[in-house]
């Protein structure tokens, strides 16, 4: 007659199974950790974004005061508020001389007393991350120099482009 009793003995591979299931339990409790830091803004730093706009409505300058907040065009993401009243200056372009060795010519819009083109530049204070020379506002919008963005205000629409950014000390 055979033995009815059958043995059990905890082995190395019982181990490894133990510590592969501890291990992935681990993996996504962090993965959900890592994914709230993004979305609590806890990573995320104070930085300034330099941006300007070529020939708007002097009325439409005048909306840009300081504080008005900056939404992309959609309304989901806030890219931040502008600091001060933005810089303005008289709406320039550059055209090629026809005389090619005479390079370029400079032309300016011509400005009324009751409404004018005007060049725009400012700065909005937001909260981002930076990798790997990039920029994310609010985590999840890339922001590169040179880019233009459709964003909006409570009361105007604008495409602007980044000048820059810098990390406030």
């Amino acid at each position: 007659m055979a033995n009815s009793k059958s043995e059990r003995h905890f082995n190395l591979l019982d181990a490894v199974l133990i510590l592969l299931a501890i291990l992935a339990i681990v993996g996504v409790w962090q993965r959900n950790n890592l994914k709230n830091l993004f979305a609590k803004k806890e990573l995320m730093e104070p930085y300034i974004i330099s941006f300007e706009v070529k020939r708007v409505r002097s009325t439409t300058a005048d909306l840009l005061t300081k504080g008005v907040e900056f939404y992309t065009a959609d309304g989901h993401v806030a890219l931040g508020a502008l600091t001060q009243q933005v810089a303005t200056s008289a709406a320039t372009v550059y055209l090629p001389h026809p005389d090619p060795e005479k390079g370029t010519v400079e032309a300016v819009y011509p400005q009324d007393e009751y409404e004018y083109l005007l060049d725009v530049s400012g700065e909005l204070s937001c909260l981002g991350i930076e990798r790997e020379q990039s920029f994310f506002v609010g985590g999840e919008l890339l922001l590169v120099k040179g880019q233009e963005i459709r964003v909006q205000t409570e009361t105007v629409d604008l495409i602007i482009t980044i000048t820059g950014y810098k990390k406030l000390a």
